[in-house]
C-alpha cells in the first residue's frame, strides 16, 4: 500500500500519534535501527517476560481512512513478528520529538512480498486481509475448522475496529469463512470444488461428526484429569463428594458435563 503524507483535516498541525506494540519475545532486535526504527521509548516485564515497543508517528489517524493506515501498519508487524500484538495508539500534541512518517516501517513486508506472486496486478494486495487468513489456517489446523466468532474476535483484537471500521473486519472475516467453508476447510494445494452440492454436504456431515467426537473426547480427558490425576484430592469437599463447580471451572466445562463424566466413572 501507498501511503500520502497523512495529517487529518481539522486537527491541529503539530498533532501527532504514538502507536504501541507488545512482544513475547526478544527477537525484534535484530531488526531495530535496520528494517525498522528504533523505537521513541520501550518497556519491559520481566515477570511476563513480554516487551513492549512505542512509535511516535507523524500525524493523526483517528479517522476512517487513517485506521486503514494503522492497521496496515499493524499487519505489517504480525507478517514479520508473529509474536507482535497491538495494544494501543493515541495522540499527543505536547511530546518535543521527531515524529516517524508511516514509510519508515516499509521494510516490514516479510511474507506478505511471498504472496504478491498469488496477486492479480491490478488488485490492491491487502496485509489485514493475509493477516486473517494466516490465522484462519491456524485455526483450520488446530480445530478442523474455522469458528467464525474466535477469528472475528481475533481480528478486533488485533487490529483497530472502530464503528462503521468493525463492519469492514467482519466482512473480511466472512469472506476468508466462506472461501474455506466451500473448499471443505482444505488448506493450499488440498483446495478443491465438490461436483454436486449433496458432494459437499456429505463432506461436511462427515468432518463435523469427526470434529465433535474429538471435542467430546477432549472433554471427557479433562474432566477425568481432574478425577482421576495425583491431586484428585483438591476437587473434593469436605464430606468426600466431588466439588463440581470446581472441576467445571479447572476443566473449562459445564456442571452436567462434569457430572456426565463422573457417572459414566462410577458405572465401571
Amino acid at each position: 500500500m501507498n501511503y500520502s503524507d497523512y495529517t487529518a483535516k481539522n486537527q491541529p498541525f503539530c498533532t501527532n500519534t504514538w502507536i504501541y506494540f507488545q512482544f513475547s519475545s526478544d527477537e525484534i532486535l535484530d531488526d531495530l535501527g535496520s528494517s525498522i526504527p528504533y523505537p521513541h521509548k520501550h518497556f519491559v516485564n520481566e515477570q511476563q517476560g513480554t516487551y513492549t515497543y512505542c512509535w511516535l508517528l507523524d500525524g493523526f489517524f483517528d479517522t476512517k481512512k487513517g485506521i486503514e493506515h494503522l492497521n496496515d501498519i499493524i499487519a505489517r508487524f504480525i507478517l514479520t513478528f508473529p509474536d507482535c500484538k497491538y495494544i494501543k495508539h493515541y495522540k499527543d500534541s505536547t511530546t518535543n520529538i521527531n515524529p516517524l512518517k508511516l514509510k519508515a516501517f516499509y521494510n516490514l513486508k516479510s511474507k506478505v512480498e511471498k504472496q504478491k506472486s498469488y496477486i492479480k496486478a491490478d488488485v490492491q494486495f491487502d496485509t489485514v486481509f493475509w493477516v486473517l487468513k494466516y490465522y484462519s489456517e491456524d485455526l483450520i489446523r488446530e480445530d478442523g475448522f474455522i469458528i467464525h466468532d474466535k477469528l472475528y474476535n481475533y481480528a478486533i483484537e488485533h487490529f483497530i475496529g472502530r464503528a462503521k471500521d468493525k463492519s469492514t473486519l467482519k466482512a473480511k472475516c466472512r469472506n476468508i469463512w466462506n472461501w474455506y467453508s466451500d473448499r471443505d476447510w482444505k488448506i493450499g494445494r488440498e483446495n478443491r470444488k465438490f461436483e454436486t452440492k449433496e458432494e459437499l454436504m456429505a463432506s461436511r456431515s462427515t468432518h463435523m461428526k469427526k470434529v465433535n467426537k474429538d471435542r467430546q473426547e477432549e472433554t471427557r480427558r479433562k474432566v477425568l484429569n481432574c478425577v482421576t490425576g495425583l491431586l484428585k484430592e483438591e476437587y473434593k469437599k469436605k464430606n468426600g463428594e466431588w466439588n463440581i463447580s470446581k472441576i467445571a471451572k479447572e476443566s473449562g466445562t459445564s456442571r452436567n458435563t462434569v457430572y456426565k463424566y463422573i457417572g459414566k466413572l462410577n458405572e465401571k
